[in-house]
């Protein structure tokens, strides 16, 4: 790897410095606007030798939310956010980045300080439109309004260039073949649509019973589907928080104290509470007919119709419409402009609209409003004391989960049974779990957690770290370690039971439809023969080779089956997973092999960028378990990014 890197560093060309200038410039997009808090200290993450400071970390979720704010205008909201996880991408972006930083240095790479200067110039906000310097007094005063020092400033710029020059170079050893590019092209080209009817295997359920040896043959034929992964079974000691809480108290003078220390959370903005009545205009509604239909439901709100009856009855919000189109309170900020300033402007109990939104049509009204000031002490009182409980009994079985760890330490345990005589049997239990897999749920625990991370990192007769849990805090002792392995058909029987029966159940659906092909071959329709069987017929959407066909789970083998066909001719029926299609191709795109000649370029160029993602994806994955990167638990915790790995 060491040696391709350095043979392709004749490469690197001014591309480079695009990317250069185009991450530079973005540090600046909001001259002048918030700034994230930079106080805190310690690390949000460490990779290997490397830090990720919390500075950091609050820089790059900066950057990726006005990517996101660019993107999505006033359609980006902190729901949307936290939906989208950014607090977890900005941090494994920086984690990222210094991954990649100490592969560049393992690779021999490194950065002059002419390639920083001649990065820094190239940014806009640091030249006076004539190319030259707007000087370093200017230049500082940028720098230090967005919380950089220029060391600071020049350090990032240099790793950045750093981290460039590395994916250059892996980009340049990859290479995608002709017969791949035309392969992944005539998947985009040939396209189908098709009208359908399925059969559901789960009609037959019953009928189609799995017997000893329909057991044996198709376990014995399908060895792979149930070869059993590495797997463990752990013991561990439960700190149950909930027990824990019964013994943590919190007084009124405790409570209030907070609340007087505190009155920056109690402070509540102006708010309302509206409903309202959305027509969405779309495939199905044209603008003119929205505008025409929103009209004609405000004439029969003024002449007394209920309001949630008609939102309940014509509302295209399916969140409010089952609640007759209540919206509760919200403050600004919160709904897309121009639903919000005709909200906060209306009087309660006035009806307002048509509003004009990208949504589509409102008839909005408010009915209740909240001004701006203090919550009073009464309406906070118990989520107050909520909050302080919570918190101490965290602390509390932190601590006590970190002593335990402690005394298994110094006392050598080195029996699960020792490990077993230290519950309490109160609020320390002894609790184990079957074998599982990496990949698999634990039950009571969830799929994919540090529980699972900690269980896999375990060696025989140590106990782990302190590790988080929905239930509290738990110190692991591996029970039973397994090798991956060919499962007896004891061990598996009721997948294999349920694969048998799936399989069957398909092949009735299949004759099913077999019976109703012969009646269209003697001249029904795929309509009059789906009415028979009992079945709705469905239009697709366009698709392509890979299915992802609506509403048909597995349906890559009716997809491949309708691109043999021409418009206007019957396939099928496909058995899949869980049941049997029987189709008729309505539309039928072909490849075209002049415009593939033209576009051949761009596909190659595509599934270059795709190929690089994915080397980089492994790359980082790899090294990430080779450096052993772990997590600040309290920004873990903070954060809700229960599946990263944390360290206290």
């Amino acid at each position: 790897m060491l040696k391709i890197l350095r043979d392709n560093l004749r490469y690197l060309s001014w591309i480079l410095w695009l990317v250069i200038i185009v991450f530079v410039g973005f540090v600046f997009v909001d001259f002048g606007g918030a700034r994230m808090r930079g106080d805190e200290t310690g690390a949000a993450a460490t990779v290997g030798n490397r830090q990720v400071s919390y500075v950091e970390y609050q820089r790059q979720y900066r950057q990726l939310e006005e990517r996101y704010r660019q993107t999505l205008g006033e359609r980006f909201t902190p729901e949307l956010a936290k939906q989208f996880r950014l607090p977890a991408q900005a941090l494994e972006q920086v984690v990222a980045e210094k991954i990649l930083l100490q592969e560049a240095e393992r690779a021999g790479l490194a950065v002059s300080d002419e390639e920083v200067r001649k990065a820094i110039l190239q940014v806009p906000a640091f030249g006076d439109g004539k190319g030259n310097f707007v000087g370093q007094e200017y230049y500082e005063q940028m720098l230090q309004a967005e919380g950089y020092t220029p060391a600071q400033f020049e350090a990032t710029v240099r790793d950045q260039i750093l981290v460039n020059k590395l994916s250059a170079i892996l980009a340049q050893t990859l290479h995608v073949p002709d017969a791949e590019v035309e392969r992944a092209y005539r998947e985009q080209a040939e396209t189908a649509k098709i009208r359908y009817a399925f059969v559901p295997g789960s009609r037959f359920q019953g009928r189609a019973p799995a017997t000893p040896a329909d057991l044996q043959a198709y376990f014995s034929a399908h060895p792979d589907e149930f070869r059993l992964p590495p797997q463990r079974s752990v013991g561990y000691l439960l700190i149950d928080s909930g027990k824990l809480r019964a013994q943590v108290k919190v007084d009124a003078a405790e409570v209030a104290k907070y609340y007087q220390d505190h009155p920056e959370e109690f402070r509540q903005e102006e708010q309302v509470r509206a409903r309202h009545i959305l027509l969405q205009v779309g495939d199905n509604r044209s603008d003119a007919q929205a505008r025409t239909e929103i009209e004609a439901l405000r004439k029969q709100l003024e002449a007394g119709a209920d309001f949630a009856k008609l939102a309940a009855e014509k509302s295209d919000d399916p969140g409010s419409k089952t609640r007759g189109g209540d919206l509760g309170f919200f403050a600004r900020g919160r709904m897309i402009k121009e639903f919000e300033d005709a909200a906060f402007s209306g009087a309660a109990g006035k009806l307002i609209g048509p509003i004009h939104t990208s949504f589509g049509y409102h008839l909005l009204e408010v009915t209740d409003r909240k001004p701006a000031g203090e919550r009073a002490l009464s309406e906070v009182e118990g989520a107050i004391r909520n909050r302080l409980t919570t918190e101490r009994v965290e602390v509390a079985a932190e601590a006590r989960s970190k002593q335990l760890a402690q005394r298994i330490k110094d006392g050598k345990v080195a029996t699960a049974d020792a490990l077993r005589a230290l519950a309490d049997n109160d609020v320390v239990s002894w609790q184990t779990t079957a074998p599982f897999g990496e990949e698999d749920a634990v039950p009571g625990i969830g799929r994919g957690t540090p529980f699972t991370v900690a269980a896999f990192a375990l060696q025989a007769g140590k106990a782990s770290d302190p590790v988080k849990i929905p239930r509290g805090w738990a110190v692991l002792w591996l029970v039973e370690s397994r090798e991956a392995r060919d499962p007896q058909l004891a061990e598996v029987e009721p997948k294999v039971r349920a694969a048998v029966e799936r399989e069957k159940q398909a092949a009735l659906a299949k004759a099913e439809l077999d019976r109703a092909r012969g009646a269209m071959a003697a001249g029904k329709t795929l309509d009059d023969a789906a009415k028979e069987l009992g079945a709705e017929v469905r239009e697709s959407a366009s698709f392509g080779a890979r299915g992802g066909i609506q509403g048909l789970a597995g349906s890559e083998a009716v997809a491949q089956a309708a691109l043999a066909l021409g418009a206007g001719q019957v396939g099928g029926p496909v058995a899949i997973g869980n049941g049997a299609v029987l189709f008729q191709v309505t539309e039928r795109t072909r490849f075209d092999p002049a415009k593939f000649a033209t576009e051949k370029a761009q596909k190659r160029s595509e599934l270059e960028s795709r190929e690089f993602q994915a080397l980089l994806d492994s790359l980082i994955t790899q090294r990430k378990l080779e450096l052993k990167v772990t997590y600040d638990r309290r920004l873990v915790d903070e954060l809700g990014l229960g599946d990263l790995s944390a360290k206290g």
